[in-house]
């Protein structure tokens, strides 16, 4: 007997395929740069270091805050400590923040979509 494991992965649903050398597939379209995962959609996002990422550069994400209960950040190679209030600022918009590497985010954003838990996510390209 052999069992068929692969996800269903619907239309709507975005999965990271790949990541590295300053690029992103996702869904089989190759997206360079850092990226912002939303309502769908791949944009492109301008940060490149953690010390850009600010309440203002997740604002495209924030804006969509009600229909989702995590935010994921994948800060580059390394994780950093998120900056300071940055996490409560989130939190007022209703979010959980989840702070990790871009590698781990990337992992963790298409398990929480085969999940079909409600995911926003901002991850730096590495």
């Amino acid at each position: 007997m052999s069992l068929d494991i692969t996800p269903l992965v619907t239309d709507n649903r975005l999965m990271i395929v790949s990541y590295g050398d300053g690029r992103f597939d996702v869904n089989g379209h190759i997206v360079a740069g850092s990226i912002l995962l939303y309502e769908g959609r791949v944009d492109p996002w301008d940060v490149t270091e953690p010390s850009d990422i600010t309440l203002d550069s997740l604002q495209p994400l924030l804006d969509h805050a009600e229909n989702y209960d995590i935010l994921l950040v994948g800060c580059g190679e390394t994780s950093k400590m998120p900056p300071k209030g940055l996490r409560e600022a989130v939190k007022e918009k209703g979010l959980i923040l989840e702070w990790m590497n871009s590698g781990a985010a990337a992992r963790t954003f298409c398990a929480l979509q085969i999940e079909d838990r409600r995911t926003l996510a901002a991850i730096i390209a590495v």
